[in-house]
């Protein structure tokens, strides 16, 4: 990684439909999100001092732990990055599935598009899994640490509470319907090793994920989403969540959608970055954090 967590984090838009799509989602999970991108303003609502000089020493010391290469935040961003390739991947071909029907020099990629619900869970599924990795990465775990991963859940605030509203909503609600959570186990085991080698997302994580070969890693991805799916549930319910007022809150941002709702998903999916983002700001809240405990 060339760029340092806090440079990344200054290289975030302020503004665009990621914003937006964003900004309309958090209205689900009421004051818990600001698109912060600035280091200096996050690190001094971390110390709770706008000292300079602090300020100045807690952001070199961040930087020098994000050069490390022992220490996993470099890493947790790569995961990000990863499913946020994976997330376009995923849009991009359910987009060439839609107008493969109509347009016939297109037809034959339609055909050989895997099943969308399928292709749609398993695009879920890697996002879960980059969560656990880049959770584990960033804590010093060993990459199969479920049981440490599902307790952390329930401390989940601000970037990070975003984000799993976002994907439940983006990834699961919206393309698969309400009850998309307890059709997951069946779409998952519907995938090959062929359907996971289509998204790029799964390239880059695989040196990452623990086992050797598509059918460990298949494993290691139900495994992730079993040790999610019982907080995820509890989290949907809470908050009502459901894709309807997905709808209606990205409405009072994006604007008026009158398409079907898993055109919305595909939409998100090729035009937005908000796992990206959203695990970016994430990210750089732990290291700071970190390194203004170390000062």
């Amino acid at each position: 990684m060339s760029r340092t967590v806090l440079e990344r984090l200054e290289r975030l838009p302020r503004r665009n439909l990621t914003v937006l799509a964003l900004k309309g989602i958090s209205t689900l999970v009421p004051g818990t999100w600001r698109n912060t991108t600035q280091p200096e303003l996050l690190i001094a609502e971390v110390l709770g001092s706008s000292d300079p000089q602090l300020i100045a020493q807690v952001r070199a010391r961040a930087d020098t732990l994000s050069r490390a290469r022992h220490e996993g935040y470099g890493r947790a961003l790569s995961l990000y990055d990863a499913v946020n390739r994976s997330q376009k991947a995923s849009g991009g071909l359910r987009l060439a599935a839609n107008i493969g029907a109509a347009l016939p020099l297109v037809k034959g990629l339609a055909n050989l598009t895997p099943a969308s619900d399928t292709l749609q869970a398993t695009d879920l599924a890697l996002k879960v899994s980059a969560e656990l990795l880049a959770f584990t990465q960033v804590n010093g775990l060993p990459g199969d640490s479920f049981g440490d991963f599902s307790a952390s859940l329930a401390d989940y605030a601000g970037e990070a509470r975003v984000r799993m509203a976002a994907m439940l909503c983006f990834d699961a609600l919206l393309p698969l319907g309400d009850r998309a959570l307890e059709r997951l186990d069946d779409l998952l085991g519907q995938v090959g090793s062929g359907d996971l080698n289509q998204l790029p997302g799964y390239r880059a994580m695989a040196p990452l994920i623990p086992g050797r070969g598509e059918q460990a890693h298949l494993g290691f991805l139900r495994s992730g989403v079993d040790s999610w799916l019982g907080w995820a549930g509890g989290f949907v319910s809470s908050l009502g969540l459901s894709g309807q007022k997905a709808v209606q809150a990205l409405e009072g941002s994006l604007g008026p959608w009158q398409g079907r709702f898993e055109q919305l998903a595909t939409f998100l999916d090729a035009f937005t970055d908000t796992y990206q983002h959203t695990g970016t700001q994430a990210v750089a809240r732990r290291l700071v954090e970190r390194a203004a405990a170390e000062i």
